[in-house]
């Protein structure tokens, strides 16, 4: 295809993007997706996940954690990643170790309750040795004082269905029980982990290891529902006595997690790494979340060394960095560590739980997220051109098959063990809770998205297992990551072109949305010189957004930067035309005879002039984040996009516009409402911790 660089040229280019059909891949030559597709097996990787589920593996060094990094580096090594190192850091927690722990009833009858050999999560998490023979006492939820009217605990141990670090501080520190007895609560309809529809989920809970004046804590097990619900009807006829048995080990000299590194190098760009990532800790079993993910990443590496090695694909110019870590934890100590390296990524892509068997809950969905706006980057379309194909042609529509289609599915990606579900995937805006938020986050600032499926009724409890996990979705998302990866790492001009007029038509339907957002405002606010002033800033931070994510391509491609800036130019004219037409607009909707004059109120212009910058680099972030107040009623997304838009060159006044946009296109059901009130207190508590200072002359 020969490339033209007018305006017209440009608008040729788009215009047959669009036209492609939905069962092609543009971004991959058919010859680089058949070879991953029929490389990238689930099966391969569902094996990994029988031996993480084997470890209880929680944070803060544990012999499982370790055991499993070890392995991870074992086949990265193996598979043929290079500068493969085990890279043990510190961790604020003690390290936590159990050998035997069981709970018998030994009283009215003997019988077993929980026993750690039967599954680990039986114990809470930082449980102390103990051998005590007490009697069991109902208390309810254990959280009031009504709980414990007329009841006599100490030396007891509590039956409790309330959350046990208040239990714990309830009924064994103030009240001097010996220890607990948890089990879910019965009235709880909240989703995920509705108890009533799981009964027999016995739930991965912790308890402090000390209170925060210094109090040890003891010990807690953990029972599902039913077996809680059988003890508080026997109790309730008359005595139980019980016997808690536990050798469990507290190392107050080691205090560690744990990460594994390794490399699949590129051909010549050394500081543009893409950055794989998974999570290594979690409790037993913990298959989908994120024993999947960590198998994900090792098959990636597996299929993408034997393709390059093969021939079958050519090796990336950029370097593939694989993490295997400890969830968010270990991302911002080596970031606190080493803080140069973020200069050496380009993006980041997580995977968290992917495996799920989706008919085991039709509310599963495989998220994957977009970039936040303050990271705005051309990952976010890459990422959605493929989860969109490999949805398309993984589902099965009526029209499908009258034309002919093969079935089930136009271009099914099935692992030979697993289902022949559809894919059901979607792109949905940024959420945090997982590793790609410490790239994301300031000071970091690499663009990130994570593969995270949610709902889910089986995280961090023993259904989470094998039987949870489904083959065929393992290896959709494999390959819909490494596709991914695998087109960055191997951006040149030819890509970049491609890649740049995919962003610009996406940018066109994505203001668009803004657009209409735009006139719902006006339609539906009463104020309608405020609706009018909120209307147009969702228009100007769209055009930003846009850009920006234009933009970003000139690292990796500098070559096409005669073509950006055409099309940058073209959606700067799209944004002027937006701007007019909803003048127009207004005047058709609200039948008045001119657009409102929009001036600042004094609030506004004080906090125009008001510049906030970073005053901290990655070790203090990690020392002083948790310093950070919240600001109630700023949804904590949204307090994150605050601070990421904090550069120096932004008011306080640009942040609010920026944040309320953001919030704005998701809706209030997602990110909440944002008002300046609540960022300024924000930024000003950002402040208060030592993270944010006012810029020279940004000062009142």
């Amino acid at each position: 295809m020969r490339w033209r660089y007018g305006v017209g040229g440009v608008l040729l280019i788009v215009l047959g993007l669009s036209s492609v059909p939905a069962q092609t891949l543009p971004l991959l030559t058919e010859a680089e997706y058949r070879a991953l597709v029929n490389e990238i097996s689930g099966d391969i990787a569902y094996e990994h996940i029988r031996y993480f589920t084997l470890f209880h593996r929680p944070r803060g060094g544990t012999e499982g954690l370790m055991r499993v990094a070890e392995y991870t580096a074992q086949k990265a090594r193996e598979y043929g990643l290079e500068d493969v190192k085990v890279i043990t850091q510190p961790y604020p927690l003690e390290a936590w170790s159990v050998r035997r722990a069981e709970l018998w009833m030994i009283e009215p009858e003997w019988r077993r309750l929980a026993d750690f050999l039967q599954t680990h999560v039986h114990l809470a998490d930082n449980s102390r040795s103990a051998d005590v023979q007490a009697e069991l006492v109902d208390v309810g939820a254990g959280l009031e004082e009504k709980d414990y009217a007329g009841k006599d605990v100490r030396g007891k141990i509590v039956l409790a269905y309330g959350p046990l670090d208040r239990v714990m501080e309830e009924a064994v520190w103030k009240r001097g029980a010996a220890g607990i007895v948890y089990y879910p609560d019965p009235s709880a309809t909240e989703y995920p982990l509705n108890s009533i529809n799981f009964p027999d989920q016995i739930r991965w809970v912790r308890i402090p290891l000390r209170s925060p004046d210094g109090k040890e804590g003891t010990f807690a097990f953990s029972l599902s529902l039913r077996q809680g619900l059988i003890l508080r009807r026997q109790l309730a006829q008359g005595p139980v006595k019980v016997h808690a048995r536990i050798e469990a080990e507290v190392r107050p000299e080691e205090k560690w997690q744990v990460m594994v590194e390794g490399f699949l190098r590129g051909t010549d760009i050394s500081d543009q790494d893409i950055v794989l990532t998974a999570h290594l800790q979690e409790e037993k079993f913990s298959a989908n979340d994120d024993a999947s993910g960590c198998a994900g990443l090792l098959e990636i590496a597996r299929a993408l060394t034997k393709l390059i090695r093969e021939g079958r694909l050519q090796r990336p110019r950029r370097n593939l960095r694989f993490w295997w870590v400890t969830e968010i934890s270990s991302e911002r100590q080596y970031f606190a560590d080493h803080p140069d390296e973020p200069r050496r990524m380009l993006v980041n892509i997580n995977l968290d739980m992917i495996g799920a068997n989706q008919g085991q809950d039709l509310l599963r969905v495989q998220n994957v997220t977009r970039v936040p706006f303050s990271r705005s980057h051309f990952l976010t379309d890459v990422a959605e051109r493929i989860v969109e194909f490999v949805v398309a042609t993984n589902t099965s529509h009526l029209a499908q098959f009258q034309a002919g289609t093969p079935l089930p599915y136009p271009r099914p990606i099935l692992a030979h063990l697993g289902t022949r579900h559809r894919y059901n995937a979607q792109m949905i805006p940024f959420h945090n809770n997982t590793d790609h938020m410490t790239f994301n986050e300031a000071p970091i600032g690499v663009p990130g998205i994570t593969f995270t499926n949610w709902p889910d009724n089986y995280i961090h409890t023993t259904d989470d297992d094998l039987w949870n996990i489904d083959r065929t979705q393992l290896q959709r998302n494999a390959f819909a990551a490494a596709a991914i990866a695998y087109f960055i790492a191997s951006l040149d001009p030819e890509r970049g072109r491609l890649l740049a007029t995919e962003v610009y038509a996406r940018a066109r339907e994505r203001l668009a949305f803004d657009e209409r957002l735009a006139l719902e405002l006006i339609l539906h606010e009463r104020d309608k010189t405020f609706a009018f002033g909120r209307a147009r800033n969702q228009i100007l931070q769209a055009g930003w957004r846009e850009r920006a994510a234009l933009a970003s391509i000139l690292r990796p491609v500098p070559e096409v930067r005669g073509l950006v800036e055409r099309l940058t130019a073209m959606l700067a004219e799209r944004e002027a035309q937006a701007l007019a037409e909803l003048e127009r607009s207004y005047l058709a909707i609200t039948g008045e005879s001119r657009v409102p004059t929009l001036s600042l109120s004094p609030k506004e212009r004080e906090l125009a002039q008001r510049v906030p910058m970073l005053a901290a680099g990655p070790a203090e972030f990690l020392e002083r984040r948790n310093r950070v107040r919240p600001v109630e009623g700023l949804h904590p997304l949204m307090a994150f996009e605050v601070l990421n838009f904090i550069d120096g060159s932004r008011s306080v006044l640009d942040i609010y516009n920026a944040v309320d946009a953001e919030a704005r296109r998701a809706g209030a059901h997602y990110y909440g409402t944002v008002t300046l009130e609540r960022v300024q207190q924000y930024v000003e508590h950002l402040i208060e911790a030592g993270l944010v200072r006012w810029k020279q002359g940004g000062t009142p």
